[in-house]
């Protein structure tokens, strides 16, 4: 994990992060399929118990079908920088965890290596939200790889954290509903 608490650090990842996001926003298809997975209701949050629960990102609940009609109107590209600037900016910090190398085993790893900061985090009082955009879209990631100096590492997941106000969580299916034994 490379931890970062510098602003002129953070303002440089952020730059990384407005790259990723803009590559996805000018993108249909991601676009289409984020929409696909917003739960912009109560009703809708609770009856599928996946998904993206609208409040969870700072974003009000609404009727299902009102949500679907105004989406492409209020999520723009430059509406979502703005608030990635912000967030980003009253952040205390942005952790970044690599894979020595490119292989699922590393990939797992460092999923776990958040995992565990993410519970830390918690345990201190601390809220934390992924910003992935950097190593989401291929061409922004070598770059972002790059930046940080990794050689042969790769950065697989950022997170940013801070102290902030707690919002309600995504509902999630129970494991039995998922996995078949």
């Amino acid at each position: 994990m490379l931890l970062f608490t510098e602003r002129k650090q953070r303002e440089e990842i952020l730059s990384y992060l407005l790259a990723g996001n803009s590559a996805q926003m000018d993108d249909g298809a991601f676009v289409d399929e984020l929409k696909s997975w917003i739960r912009f209701s109560y009703g809708e949050a609770l009856s599928t118990r996946d998904g993206l629960f609208s409040k969870s990102s700072g974003n009000p609940a609404l009727p299902g079908w009102l949500g679907r009609l105004i989406f492409s109107e209020v999520f723009t590209k430059d509406a979502e920088n703005r608030k990635y600037v912000s967030q980003m900016r009253s952040s205390a910090g942005i952790a970044v965890f690599v894979s020595d190398k490119n292989e699922p085993a590393y990939w797992a790893e460092a999923g776990r290596c958040s995992q565990r900061f993410a519970l830390q985090a918690t345990a201190l009082g601390l809220c934390h939200a992924f910003i992935n955009q950097p190593v989401e879209v291929p061409a922004v990631r070598g770059q972002f790889a790059t930046y940080l100096g990794l050689g042969g590492g790769r950065p697989d997941l950022v997170m940013r954290f801070g102290y902030g106000p707690e919002l309600p969580k995504s509902l999630r299916r129970p494991v039995e509903h998922v996995i078949q034994s």
